[in-house]
């Protein structure tokens, strides 16, 4: 295999892995824009593996096609076939590397960024003391008054009660 990699016309042409590789390298850069531009999630750790991820996958796929077009061009002074297989072998270690990282890891983030909300949530959500400065008492709107009755039948009830 060594010789086959060295050699520097093989008697097998690579062209069409070469362009396979080519169309897998846009497909991932493809997706991973798509997946950093679509909706972002509520929960802040998921938002950040995402990113993490898909930007990892944005550079290892750059690189690939990159590699690729020096290649086609015949940039002389490289190995190319052996940095497309490196890229290749890192993109499978990287995919693997986020996978295990989302089913091992990204589940207790979640979990103690959404209770760090809650919590957060709950300091901001109560009301300010009346000890408060001005501005803070300004903040807090008055209750509107009660509608007037839908029905007359309710307020006739309302009437015999006041009479009695």
């Amino acid at each position: 295999m060594w010789n086959y990699l060295t050699q520097e016309n093989p008697g097998f042409r690579t062209t069409s892995w070469a362009m396979g590789l080519f169309v897998l390298w846009l497909f991932i850069i493809i997706a991973a824009v798509i997946w950093l531009r679509s909706l972002p999630p509520k929960n802040p750790a998921r938002l950040a593996y995402r990113k993490r991820t898909a930007t990892g996958l944005l550079i290892i796929a750059g690189i690939g096609v990159a590699q690729l077009i020096l290649r086609m061009f015949g940039v002389p002074g490289i190995e190319w076939r052996i940095w497309g297989y490196v890229l290749f072998v890192a993109l499978l270690v990287y995919a693997t590397f986020a996978y295990l990282d989302r089913r091992n890891r990204l589940p207790a983030r979640v979990t103690s960024t959404g209770k760090a909300q809650r919590v957060e949530r709950a300091i901001s959500s109560r009301k300010p003391s009346a000890s408060g400065s001005a501005s803070a008492n300004a903040s807090i709107t008055p209750s509107e008054p009660r509608p007037a009755p839908i029905t007359a039948r309710r307020e006739a009830r309302r009437a015999k009660k006041r009479r009695k």
